[in-house]
C-alpha cells in the first residue's frame, strides 16, 4: 500500500473520486514521516533518526530470532501477538532503511541507506495523527498483548 501512495501520491492529493471519500471518516493521504508511530518524534534531527532506524532494525531481528527459539511452544495468541508486532516493525523498518536509497521519498535527506522516511497515508477524522497500516499493526498486536498477556505462552515461565 504504501508504494501505491507514493507513486499515486498526486491523483490521490488533487483528484475526486476515490473510493475512500464516501467513508466519511476516513481520508487518504500523503505523508513522511521521519520519526515514530503516529508521528512522534518527527523531525527531531539525523542523530535521532539514525537510532530509531537501528533500533528497529534490531528488534526485528530480535524478534525473529525469539520467535524461532520459541516457535513450538507458542500458543495462537502468541502467533498472532508476535505476527502484528514483527510485521509492523518489519515495514517500518523497510522504509526508513531502504526507502531513501530507493528514491522512494520526496523529501530527499541525502542520507541514503538508513534514512528513509516512513510513508504515512491513513488519516482518520477522530484520530488527529497520520499513520500507516504497519503501526497498526503494532497497535492492534500490542493491544492483544495486553488483553491475552496470560494467554501468551511466552510469559508462563
Amino acid at each position: 500500500m504504501k508504494l501505491w501512495v507514493f507513486f499515486n501520491k498526486t491523483e490521490i492529493l488533487f483528484a475526486a473520486g476515490w473510493w475512500w471519500e464516501r467513508v466519511p471518516f476516513l481520508k487518504i493521504t500523503y505523508l513522511e514521516n521521519s520519526g515514530m508511530a503516529f508521528g512522534w518524534l518527527n523531525g527531531s534531527g539525523d542523530l535521532i533518526k539514525t537510532l530509531l532506524t537501528l533500533f528497529r532494525v534490531f528488534a526485528v531481528a530480535f524478534m525473529f530470532y525469539f520467535v524461532f527459539k520459541r516457535i513450538r511452544v507458542f500458543s495462537f495468541f502468541s502467533f498472532i501477538f508476535f505476527g502484528l508486532l514483527i510485521a509492523g516493525a518489519l515495514g517500518n523498518c523497510v522504509d526508513s532503511v531502504f526507502y531513501e536509497s530507493l528514491g522512494l521519498n520526496v523529501s530527499k535527506l541525502g542520507g541514503g541507506l538508513f534514512s528513509g522516511n516512513v510513508i504515512d497515508m491513513i488519516k482518520i477524522s477522530f484520530f488527529p495523527p497520520v499513520f500507516n497500516l504497519a503501526d497498526s499493526f503494532i497497535t492492534i498486536g500490542c493491544f492483544i498483548g495486553l488483553l491475552f498477556y496470560k494467554k501468551l505462552s511466552i510469559l508462563d515461565g
